[in-house]
């Protein structure tokens, strides 16, 4: 006779997914949802999610600001608790930016483009420029990594000089590199093409025109449609005409259309794919000799749709860029513009026209003509992403050359190449390509910067020919997501990361600190109007005054932004002991999102050593963004200033620059830290954040953590960074490091930052927001699973038993105060739940969420829809959906793996709570199909006494009482093992409202051990 056992196994084991299923000990569940663990061996109901008022538009990060829920999506919205209403605060893009150096040498690159094929290889054309001769080459780079896969190259010429600039296209399976090659004294538009998959596999030159016009602004342009590149050129051949053409994926050249007495020394061609089976292509072109413009446009066939539609009629035009949808044309152009105090410094701006097709081959109707930027010139050719233009634009200074992503409306997205960027490019345009969500862009880099033997003027006023800069390639990959942003309160501001670095103060969203500072100012003297005496400096009367400018504003938190300070600028005083004024031209602040900024004049003296503001604090001088420059007339004398504010860099106090773009960031040593969205090896700091101050970002402090870092290899460039006790943990993707220390004061000295210090460890981490601070140290994803990285720098995988859910994306991590738990969202919808205080994990199914935070001490959802959701304690409905238990117990195979034991029953105890079923599932021997179910309905609710009848049925009278406890006899007794699977279920006709259930303290099986082995059939058996 068998010996009956029995077997206690609790329910607060919690999941295990690592294990073999077959082997996971009882107790643990491979599947366990909308539990959590308050008192050790039982299994309790999570609380629900009740509904808040949903956002207008979705948002991709939920966060709170000075306690007020706010999400960050393509705008700002934040919660009003009063009204329980989203406030708009503001426009804003998610970007996220990442640059690869593709071309360097030992020469100056004067002109680029590019195109990346499906495999990732990435071809580059440039202009080469050798003391003054130049030479078209082409490189191919690995997108990702940079690496070289075909050395620069240079592209054949017959007669050895250029005219023009090459593009190149993708093409089906080919990089197509379009140049000009002057053959005979003739202009050939001609074309290589190279194997994206051999790339060393390269065609001869073959003709696009055989006579054309060429002009060193590019008098011809292409787009790709379908299989189709679409060029259009100016020629002469056969009398001036603007002629467009196409060459196929098999590269042959289709005939001609032609616009006959149309000329182009600029050119800009776009396509409508609107209705991707009848695409329409735009040609955009202009004259520089009779300063007109005109649009053209044909279908895929090149038969005529438009005929010449003037759009420009006056001015001096350098570049065009265009896009086309639904059957409007946009051009923005590029127009020639000076200050009206300097006729020698450029400062172009952009204007914008619009065209409808017409429905028969007439001329289209155009729109009115609008200056929608100001100060930058063209960068780029303009793309679409999400039905917005865009396109990139360079502002042009001998000190701060800098590159701005803008949409068509005007706004700055992006910044990037702070004082590092080309130039005015008026050889062509390189392409934006757009390959799903992103966007890349060639643009040139100063990749050497060298001084020349000049003299400075005794504030350091400096000669403008006293910098030699040497360009090379960059090619920009800009993601339209928010996968990766990242935000930071401190210092009054929610600090957000993206093409730049954006600051909300609660009412406006702007850029972190100024784009630019003011420069090209100048100042002249007059011996009338004024109080200021002519001071001789030296021995002579010259350069008695210097005068510098800063953009300063102040936002709602009271804190005040200053730009970096101009260089100084000397007056020249005459007239020995007269008095007269200074006139200061000031360039205005034209690339912001800040309304309200004042122009602050400081000024410097012989007699008054000290920067002293001059511009009134009272009737300050405010910046006005709709003109290029300001006039301020300085007539007050020394003795009237003194005492003023003085200019915040006085005593060494490093400058201010705007906020980069930043992949990451976090908050260590009071102050804001990011990584380099340009180089991912530099890590960017602010001075230190005191009460009332902004954050302050300088390019001066950074620290380089490099690729390879002593005896560890290289282990690639930073990807996250948080703070843990006294140290700022460095995220690689397979390495960790850190550093500790204070940092230097504001002047730049007495920093104490330690070098970055590697942690031995074998993981690291790509995902911001899954880094969370626990009691043990940081969790986070890695490539491998959930780890912890605790105090004592040891990491250890500690989502081991959540392993299935590795393939998924942690879209927020929070620890919940009011619980020992750290709750981790994923991009499946399940929320994992780690109990830190027993070491168990769990799952939350029912509320899908992109992205979480605490809000008002409670954990918030923000979902995909813009709905949002936020913990109700005691209350267990999800957005009016119940909250069900259910789980899925280990294999229970008790004489061992594949023993034989007769399993009679086994009892079930619980409590009960509010009214539900349960409906249980049981699989035998190892296979996973359930052959027995059952479902349970308690019979012991009790109402509310005085609800029944008869009296006394009440539990306070002699009801059913609370505990729950089944008996479950099991129907397949005599196996290898058995699997339990159950699942709560809430139904209407309950008539009460969805509630906690139940609680679950376990099982006791009841089972015998029949012998060691299961028998098996001789079909299962072998060798004998």
């Amino acid at each position: 006779m068998l010996t009956k056992q029995n077997v206690n196994i609790n329910f607060a084991q919690g999941l295990d997914t690592k294990t073999d299923p077959f082997q996971v000990s009882p107790g643990k569940f491979l599947s366990l949802q909308n539990s959590v663990f308050t008192k050790g061996g039982l299994l309790k109901k999570r609380n629900g999610y009740g509904p808040l008022t949903a956002l207008p538009t979705p948002a991709d990060v939920a966060t709170t600001f000075n306690g007020n829920l706010t999400a960050i999506g393509s705008t700002i919205e934040a919660l009003s608790n009063g009204s329980s209403q989203w406030v708009n605060k503001g426009k804003i893009t998610p970007l996220t930016l990442s640059v690869i150096p593709t071309v360097r040498s030992a020469l100056n690159q004067t002109q680029c483009d590019s195109v990346t094929a499906s495999n990732g290889l990435t071809c580059t054309v440039y202009t080469e420029v050798n003391n003054t001769t130049p030479s078209y080459k082409y490189s191919i780079q690995d997108s990702v990594t940079g690496q070289n896969i075909v050395l620069p190259t240079v592209i054949p010429v017959t007669s050895g000089t250029v005219t023009g600039s090459p593009r190149v296209f993708l093409l089906g399976g080919y990089f197509i590199v379009v140049f000009t090659n002057v053959i005979s004294a003739t202009s050939h538009l001609q074309y290589i093409a190279i194997s994206t998959h051999m790339p060393t596999s390269v065609t001869t030159n073959a003709d696009i025109a055989s006579a054309y016009v060429s002009a060193t602004t590019l008098s011809w342009d292409g787009v790709v449609v379908g299989n189709n590149l679409y060029i259009g050129y100016n020629t002469t051949a056969g009398g001036q005409q603007i002629k467009i053409t196409y060459l196929t994926a098999s590269l042959s050249v289709a005939i001609a259309q032609s616009f006959v007495g149309s000329i182009a020394t600029i050119m800009s061609l776009c396509a409508d794919v609107t209705n991707a089976s009848s695409p329409v292509i735009y040609a955009s072109f202009y004259d520089l000799n009779s300063t007109s413009g005109y649009v053209v446009a044909v279908d895929q066939n090149l038969n005529k749709l438009m005929t010449p539609t003037q759009i420009i009629s006056s001015g001096t035009i350098f570049n065009l860029a265009s896009t086309a949808q639904s059957g409007v044309v946009t051009v923005a152009y590029e127009v020639s513009h000076a200050y009206s105090y300097d006729s020698g410094i450029a400062t172009d701006f952009l204007d914008k026209v619009s065209v409808t097709k017409p429905n028969t081959v007439t001329i289209g109707t155009v729109g009115s003509t609008v200056t929608f930027i100001r100060s930058v010139g063209l960068a780029s050719k303009a793309f679409l992403m999400n039905s917005t233009m865009y396109m990139l634009g360079v502002y042009s200074s001998t000190l701060q050359t800098t590159y701005f992503l803008f949409d068509i409306l005007g706004n700055v997205i992006a910044r990037f190449a702070y004082e590092n960027g080309g130039g005015y490019l008026r050889v062509g345009l390189p392409q934006a390509q757009v390959i799903d969500d992103e966007v890349k862009i060639a643009y040139l880099y100063k990749d050497l910067i060298q001084s020349v033997a000049t003299s400075l003027g005794s504030q350091g006023a400096p000669n403008t020919s006293n910098i030699y800069s040497q360009t090379g390639v960059n090619v920009a990959t800009i993601s339209y997501n928010a996968d990766t942003t990242s935000v930071s309160e401190i210092g009054s501001n929610l600090n957000i990361s993206g093409g730049f670095l954006w600051a909300y103060d609660g009412q406006t969203i702007n850029e972190q600190g100024f784009h630019l500072f003011p420069d090209n100012i100048e100042a002249t003297w007059s011996t009338t109007g004024g109080s200021i005496h002519a001071q001789p400096d030296g021995a002579t009367n010259t350069d008695a005054y210097y005068y510098r400018v800063t953009y300063e504003w102040t936002d709602a938190q009271g804190n005040i932004f200053r730009s970096a300070p101009s260089i100084p600028v000397a007056v020249t005083t005459t007239g020995s002991g007269t008095s007269g004024s200074i006139t200061i031209d000031i360039p205005t602040l034209r690339l912001t999102y800040k309304s309200g900024v004042k122009i602050v004049i400081y000024r410097w003296s012989v007699a008054n050593q000290t920067y002293y503001q001059v511009t009134s604090i009272t009737a300050p001088t405010l910046n006005d963004p709709t003109v290029d420059s300001i006039a301020y007339v300085d007539t007050q004398a020394d003795a009237s200033i003194v005492g003023n504010s003085i200019l915040y860099t006085t005593g060494g106090v490093i400058e201010n620059t705007g906020g980069q773009a930043f992949t990451a960031t976090t908050l260590f040593d009071d102050r804001f830290f990011g990584i380099n969205a340009e180089d991912r090896n530099l890590l960017n700091f602010s001075k230190q954040v005191i009460e009332a101050t902004p954050v302050e970002m300088s390019d001066l402090f950074s620290i380089y953590v490099a690729p390879t870092i002593g005896s560890q290899g290289s282990t690639g460039s930073l990807q996250c960074i948080f703070p843990m006790d006294d140290k700022l943990i460095l995220f690689k993707n397979d390495a960790m490091y850190y550093i500790n220390g204070t940092g230097p004061d504001n002047t730049g000295a007495n920093s104490q930052y330690s070098q970055p210090i590697f942690i031995t460890s074998t993981v690291g981490c790509s995902n911001q927001r899954s880094i969370v601070f626990m009691p043990e140290g940081l969790m986070f994803q890695s490539d491998k699973g959930i780890w912890l990285l605790n105090r004592s720098l040891e990491s250890t995988y500690i989502g081991a038993p959540v392993e299935d859910f590795n393939q998924y994306q942690v879209n927020s991590a929070v620890n919940i105060p009011s619980e020992n738990q750290v709750r981790f969202t994923l991009s499946n919808g399940v929320t994992l739940m780690y109990d830190y205080y027993y070491g168990q994990w769990g799952t939350f199914v029912g509320v899908p969420a992109i992205s979480s935070t605490l809000y008002q001490g409670l954990h918030t959802y923000v979902g995909s829809s813009g709905n949002v959701s936020q913990e109700t304690p005691g209350q267990y409905l999800d957005n009016g959906n119940p909250v069900l238990i259910s789980f899925k117990t280990s294999w229970f195979n008790l004489t061992g793996l594949q023993g034989y034991q007769r399993a009679y029953f086994f009892y079930l105890l619980g409590k009960y709570l509010t009214p539900h079923k349960l409906f249980m599932e049981i699989a035998y021997d190892y296979n996973s199909s359930p052959i027995q179910s059952n479902l349970i309905s308690p019979t012991n609710f009790s109402p509310y006494y005085g609800d029944v009848s008869p009296y006394g049925q009440e539990r306070e009278y002699g009801g059913p009482g609370d505990i729950e406890q089944w008996r479950v006899f099991l129907t397949k007794q005599r196996c290898q093992s058995f699997q339990i699977t159950l699942q709560e279920i809430y139904d209407s006709s309950f008539g009460v409202p969805a509630g906690e259930g139940l609680t679950l303290s376990g099982i006791n099986l009841i089972f015998a051990q029949k012998k060691g082995f299961r028998p098996i059939s001789n079909a299962h058996s072998v060798g004998r």
